[in-house]
């Protein structure tokens, strides 16, 4: 009898499990009803650029791009893109209007670049960027550059080269970037770092070429809190980015080589170090840094001996030195704290800093550039 029943008690106890099993799963199905934000790709439109202008009168404009794939019977898909824009009084207003004309849904999940005209930029950048921050789609990996005249004009450009306008932009500031020409941004960090005392933010500014359909990266724009108070030209901005915390690489050309001719240079940092001070009460910035480069031509056709190339380095070190500190002169004029200095001081001495208004104290304390030069691997120059 014991024998008889022993499979039918755990013929029981398995059905038992069964059902509580399947009851557990049909509770997770419950809760898997779809994506709430789930949209079909053919119902939507992708936006690959966007330009916001501030214009007169506050009046807001919003342009796009919309890359679309045209098909006809005779010929396969052709690549077309479509630019539009409206204004409002915000930037939210004029992506309304600028929906009416859209035949679908306008999406930002692949948008690659983000315009914002000067005149904007010296208002609020977090204004023009409010719309897009708040937007659940919006990638946080977009450039986000200044452009010197109006963003429309940008998007509009028809770059012979280039199918879409996203494509060139964004190739145009990701080689900035890797050349030295531009510090490297963090899109995810532009609202956060407004709202931090002792970091401030510093981006690309682009420029149109005059008659051209290109644009030129024109050094950077500088900004304190939410409003862009002064900019860097093209050689200067090179100074910054050797200066700035990331590390840096790039190429530089100047009067360095036998009888002042220009020379050509690769050069990679090294070492980067920021030591605080406070003599006599005030702060005191030392930024030391090492940069190893090497010789990429020599025009003068000279040998570049040993004591030719000390020459050649202790030359570079100072005009070097001497552009840095004119580089720091203009952050400073600008209130603009883009090497995180407050930040630091904010790490290490967070006493001395609590006691501080950085706002005030920033533009008058001491920083001084420390940068040395080591040439190497000339090898066949000579």
């Amino acid at each position: 009898m014991v024998r008889q029943c022993l499979p039918e008690k755990r013929r029981k106890k398995f059905k038992a499990m069964k059902r509580r099993y399947m009851t557990v799963l049909l509770s997770f199905l419950l809760l898997l009803t779809g994506c709430w934000d789930q949209r079909e790709l053919r119902n939507i439109r992708m936006v690959h650029t966007a330009g916001v202008d501030l214009l007169n009168e506050n009046k807001v404009r919003l342009t796009v791009s919309i890359p679309t794939v045209k098909t006809s019977i005779e010929q396969q898909g052709k690549v077309i893109t479509p630019k539009i824009s409206a204004e409002g009084r915000s930037v939210q207003e004029a992506s309304i209007q600028l929906q009416k004309m859209v035949s679908q849904h306008m999406d930002l999940r692949e948008t690659r670049v983000l315009l914002i005209n000067k005149k904007f930029a010296e208002k609020s950048l977090y204004e023009a960027l409010d719309f897009f921050y708040r937007e659940a789609h919006f990638p946080i990996s977009v450039f986000i550059a200044i452009t010197d005249g109006t963003a429309h004009d940008v998007v509009q450009l028809n770059v012979e080269d280039r199918s879409m306008i996203s494509e060139y932009l964004y190739d145009l500031l990701v080689s900035s970037e890797q050349e030295g020409f531009i510090p490297k941004e963090s899109p995810f960090l532009i609202s956060s770092i407004m709202k931090v005392s002792g970091f401030d933010n510093v981006l690309p500014f682009i420029s149109l070429r005059t008659g051209k359909e290109r644009v030129k990266i024109d050094g950077v724009a500088l900004f304190h809190e939410k409003q862009m108070t002064g900019k860097l030209d093209d050689l200067h901005a090179r100074a910054f980015v050797m200066l700035a915390t990331k590390k840096s690489y790039g190429s530089i050309t100047e009067p360095i080589g036998p009888r002042d001719t220009y020379v050509t240079l690769s050069f990679k940092r090294s070492r980067h170090k920021v030591e605080l001070t406070f003599p006599d009460n005030k702060v005191t910035a030392d930024i030391f840094l090492t940069l190893d480069c090497t010789l990429m031509d020599n025009p003068s056709g000279e040998p570049l001996d040993k004591p030719m190339i000390d020459s050649m380095s202790l030359k570079l070190e100072k005009l070097l030195n001497d552009r840095a500190e004119e580089t720091i002169r203009q952050l400073q004029q600008a209130n603009c704290d883009g090497l995180s200095i407050g930040l630091q001081m904010k790490a290490r001495h967070n006493r001395k800093w609590e006691k501080l208004d950085w706002n005030q104290e920033y533009p008058k304390i001491n920083i001084k550039p420390h940068i040395q030069v080591k040439i190497e691997n000339h090898g066949l120059l000579n």
